[in-house]
């Protein structure tokens, strides 16, 4: 022969070099990859649930560790609290979360700042001051901004004396975001718990 490969007339290849074994028509998975396309894989579908997860203790790891996020949640808790003493409407409490949520996350910016400072630039570095100067920054705006919003609502319709009264009502289920609100309350006080279980664990490891 010239060297080309001599071919059956089935299309096989019968010398030459090997080519890659094709699945027969008949194997039902072969057809039913053929014909139906899965939007994610499985392998796919455990990283997002597991991005969950680090995000989850990020949260934790900035509780456990900064301060001041320990000093936002225990102020976010009594206000969550008061909210559903005081009988809020569904766009105050809606304004209550959002506070909540603004200040938290401006806290975490500031942490990962803050931590990727002290990585890339160990030593003093002007560049890396005025950066987490601008972090902290944005979190005392954010802090100021929650605090000017909480005192326009509560002092609003004589809701902080009825607080000092103790003129208030619980009700256990009510409306959609009186629900929400709950939930969210709950959550801070789990993170706390967690928080303060993590620090705890850490401290016992590093002895």
């Amino acid at each position: 022969m010239d060297g080309r490969e001599e071919q059956a007339p089935s299309g096989s290849v019968i010398r030459g070099e090997a080519s890659a074994p094709v699945a027969a028509p008949s194997d039902p998975r072969a057809s039913a990859r053929r014909f139906v396309a899965v939007p994610h894989s499985t392998h796919r579908a455990h990283a997002f649930f597991k991005s969950f997860v680090f995000a989850y203790y990020g949260i934790i790891q900035v509780l456990a560790t900064q301060r001041n996020m320990v000093v936002h949640c225990i102020i976010a808790i009594p206000t969550l609290l008061a909210t559903q003493l005081l009988g809020f409407t569904p766009i105050e409490n809606v304004i209550i979360l959002l506070c909540v949520a603004l200040v938290l996350a401006c806290e975490l910016i500031n942490t990962s700042i803050e931590n990727l400072g002290d990585v890339i630039s160990p030593e003093y570095h002007p560049a890396i001051r005025r950066a987490k100067d601008a972090a902290a920054a944005m979190v005392l705006i954010s802090a100021i901004a929650a605090a000017a919003v909480g005192v326009i609502l509560f002092t609003s319709q004589r809701r902080l004396q009825r607080l000092l009264h103790w003129d208030v009502e619980w009700r256990v289920g009510g409306s959609i975001d009186s629900v929400v609100v709950k939930l969210v309350f709950v959550g801070i006080c789990w993170l706390f718990f967690h928080a303060w279980v993590y620090r705890r664990r850490s401290l016992r490891e590093g002895e």
